[in-house]
């Protein structure tokens, strides 16, 4: 029989548009840093100022130039983070996005401010640090750093739990970057799966999305043993207001095509989620695995009180779309 379920791709980032504009689409975020309007400066901060501004004095300007003081605009996070006296590599701009007219810039009346990392909304400042200074360089003026280097960097950022901001960047650069995904190997990727394992489930998520790319023999066996456990890990009663849903479906997603006959009882437990997405996984999971047993636990599912009403609708066109389907054969 074919599958009535279409696949469909669970995007781990929705990027919502200003008004009156089209999304683009969601790139690396270093390669966003490039951009004509920002600047990218290694410096130290001079003193915290009032209004959650910070004064710093740039050492060196890795893209453009500006001034070498400059009184920067952050949020209160920001402020209460960073250290007068100590040097960060960060990116800033005097311009901001025009919120009615599409590729428009305009001065920011606020002046000069931190930018954030487009799909992360986190304020681009970094402790300083080999690693950072060089990928914040453009990549024109990085004596041709190799993909396998500029993968270990990425790396070392993503392992220091010393600096969020830069762990976090640089675990989304990963995820987004198909070039140093199909490239990975060795050292590299050994690295890689260890810090999927020990990561929370936001950051894991990217990490096992990105994986997917990666040369089979770096991401077999352990990228299914992962998926395992993460659908083993929880429950049918999800905080549906937490980074946990999207972790589970995009992890059934992968059992379906990385999955065995053996996980059809554990796939088949999530159908009873309270997240109706993470029970519409499951079910496209198990149809992917064995049409005929997808049909069975479905069937058995309907007959629960347990189930989410949304959930009982689609499994109950599922039934009958393959019931449909045998009557035609």
């Amino acid at each position: 029989m074919q599958h009535y379920i279409t696949r469909f791709l669970i995007l781990a980032v929705i990027s919502i548009p200003l008004a009156g504009q089209a999304a683009s689409p969601l790139g690396p975020p270093i390669a966003e840093f490039f951009k004509n309007e920002n600047r990218i400066a290694r410096a130290v901060l001079v003193e915290k100022l009032p209004g959650d501004r910070i004064s710093i004095r740039v050492d060196a300007f890795l893209f453009q130039n500006d001034d070498e003081l400059v009184n920067l605009k952050v949020d209160d996070h920001v402020f209460a983070d960073v250290e007068a006296g100590k040097e960060y590599v960060l990116v800033f701009s005097r311009f901001r996005k025009n919120r009615l007219v599409r590729d428009e810039w305009e001065v920011n009346p606020e002046g000069p401010a931190l930018i954030e990392a487009r799909g992360l909304g986190t304020p681009a400042i970094y402790t300083n640090n080999a690693a950072i200074l060089t990928l914040l360089t453009p990549p024109e003026n990085r004596d041709g750093v190799s993909k396998d280097a500029e993968t270990s960097m990425l790396l070392s950022l993503a392992e220091n739990n010393g600096d969020v901001r830069a762990k976090e960047l640089a675990i989304f650069e990963l995820y987004l970057r198909n070039d140093l995904q199909g490239a990975i190997s060795g050292n590299n990727a050994e690295r890689y799966a260890t810090l999927t394992v020990s990561a929370d489930p936001r950051l894991k998520n990217f990490l096992l999305q990105g994986a997917r790319m990666f040369p089979e023999e770096y991401r077999t066996p352990w990228q299914g043993q992962e998926y395992r456990k993460v659908v083993e890990a929880y429950g049918t009663e999800l905080d549906l207001n937490s980074d946990v849903p999207l972790l589970i479906k995009n992890s059934l997603s992968g059992l379906g095509k990385e999955g065995t006959v053996d996980d059809l009882e554990m796939i088949g437990t999530h159908l009873y989620s309270n997240a109706p997405g993470v029970a519409r996984a499951a079910l496209q999971a198990l149809d992917a695995i064995d049409p005929g047993q997808a049909l069975a636990l479905a069937q058995r599912a309907v007959q629960s009180d347990q189930i989410h009403v949304v959930t009982r609708r689609e499994l109950t066109s599922f039934i009958e779309q393959y019931a449909g389907s045998d009557a035609l054969n």
